[in-house]
């Protein structure tokens, strides 16, 4: 018998570990609630925010204006606003100034902090040195909900400037997208032509959709060959794709 099995009833129902999770977090937005406005205010308030939010994640991803119409006043929506923001902080520390990111196992979780709480799609550049450490994150655009316009020259002005030697280039689907479309694989390609002769490569181009990553590279739609023109026997290069260490919240499509 598991550990976790041991000690409970025959005939108790197994709890799933999403919803206990889902929970807690309702849980911790009426504690909030509650130590902002009192017991029951509170409780009146909890009754909206799961009628209105059947995901707590919802509610506390939300933007401001959102939230100022689930009956909170501007001081408490503001309040819960900050939240993403204090969290991509927090995960942005735990990880170090310079992490190693040589790889897309490691990639991957780091973006995810980029995009917590984001709504609207925005493109980034993550600037490595020759070690794969993180030099620093580049905002390149910032667009509406669909769409965000991509800037080769910022790319290359960015590149040049912080003497990167690899590159990776990252954008949201805010509307949980899965499939790269012909923009994105237009986009990177361009990068890839630009960035072979300089020889600093572009190791991918990583779409963050919701709670899942999809590297470009890794789907296949560009020859792998594109990717390693511009180093083609760098241990970099050659090891992004490591199927030992991959992540598994990434995404072959």
């Amino acid at each position: 018998m598991s550990s976790g099995a041991r000690g409970r009833n025959a005939d108790e129902p197994v709890r799933d570990v999403a919803i206990d999770r889902r929970e807690a977090l309702y849980e911790a937005i009426e504690e909030a609630q509650r130590f902002l406005r009192g017991q029951e205010a509170a409780e009146a308030f909890m009754e909206d925010v799961r009628l209105s939010y059947p995901a707590p994640q919802y509610f506390l991803e939300a933007p401001r204006s959102t939230l100022m119409t689930s009956g909170l006043s501007g001081t408490d929506a503001f309040y819960y606003a900050l939240i993403p923001s204090l969290t991509r902080t927090v995960l942005s520390q735990q990880r170090g100034l310079n992490p190693r990111l040589d790889a897309l196992s490691r990639m991957a979780p780091y973006l995810k902090t980029l995009y917590v709480g984001v709504h609207v799609e925005c493109f980034y550049l993550i600037l490595l040195n020759g070690r794969g450490q993180l030099i620093r994150p580049v905002l390149l655009q910032k667009g509406a909900v669909d769409a965000a316009p991509f800037y080769l020259r910022q790319v290359l002005m960015a590149t040049l400037q912080e003497e990167a030697r690899y590159i990776v280039l990252a954008h949201n689907h805010p509307g949980g997208t899965l499939r790269p479309s012909r923009e994105d694989l237009l986009c990177t390609l361009r990068a890839l032509n630009a960035m072979a002769p300089l020889g600093v490569p572009l190791l991918d181009h990583i779409i963050v959709a919701g709670d899942r990553i999809v590297s470009i590279r890794q789907t296949g739609m560009l020859q792998e060959l594109l990717w390693t023109a511009a180093m083609p026997t760098g241990r970099i290069v050659r090891g992004w794709l490591d199927v030992d260490t991959m992540a598994n919240d990434t995404l072959t499509l």
